[in-house]
């Protein structure tokens, strides 16, 4: 429910609208834009089922992301229990970085990481604080190029770009927010 933020509810729309393929979010700090992915992720776990990409600036952030909000949303959302599998048991699944689940699966990247943006296909991706992304992952070129690359073979594609803005002119989110 978004009685607390009635504003993320257009947000979603847009994202779970099958004519929309890119959305971008360049907002300020603290607004909800992590319950607004989860949201998402969660949407497409249960009604859409899809190979996901969640892209943080650094692999840190995302096991945090991880263990702190997505592993406690599964765990107590009625409608996911049970998609993904418990990580203690064997064969689960579900490990702190990929989760799978009927249909898809979720992974959790860091844009500082070139290996991780490598040979997946993604239908959903979930670029988090695209203003803190290296401007290139190791050597293979920026990560936001990259990780759209990965969305390539679907039709239904979904690239979602969330980011606080940074300074003015350069700023990843603000660039992306003009173009679209």
């Amino acid at each position: 429910m978004n009685a607390r933020a009635p504003y993320q509810r257009e947000i979603m729309d847009a994202i779970s609208n099958p004519f929309t393929e890119r959305v971008v979010m360049m907002t300020a700090s603290q607004i909800g834009k992590t319950e607004l992915l989860l949201n998402v992720i969660g949407y497409h776990v249960d009604q859409e089922p899809a190979p996901i990409l969640k892209l943080d600036p650094t692999l840190e952030l995302g096991e945090a992301f991880s263990k702190d909000r997505l592993a406690p949303m599964i765990r107590d959302t009625p409608a996911l229990q049970g998609k993904i599998k418990d990580p203690r048991s064997r064969d689960s699944g579900n490990t702190l970085l990929h989760k799978t689940f009927p249909g898809g699966h979720i992974t959790i990247a860091g844009s500082n990481s070139p290996a991780s943006l490598a040979s997946r296909p993604i239908r959903v991706l979930i670029c988090d604080e695209v203003d803190r992304y290296p401007q290139s992952a190791g050597t293979e070129g920026d990560p936001v190029s990259l990780a759209i690359q990965r969305t390539s073979n679907f039709w239904n594609r979904r690239i979602v770009l969330v980011s606080t803005p940074t300074v003015m002119g350069i700023s990843r989110i603000e660039k992306a927010y003009i173009v679209n």
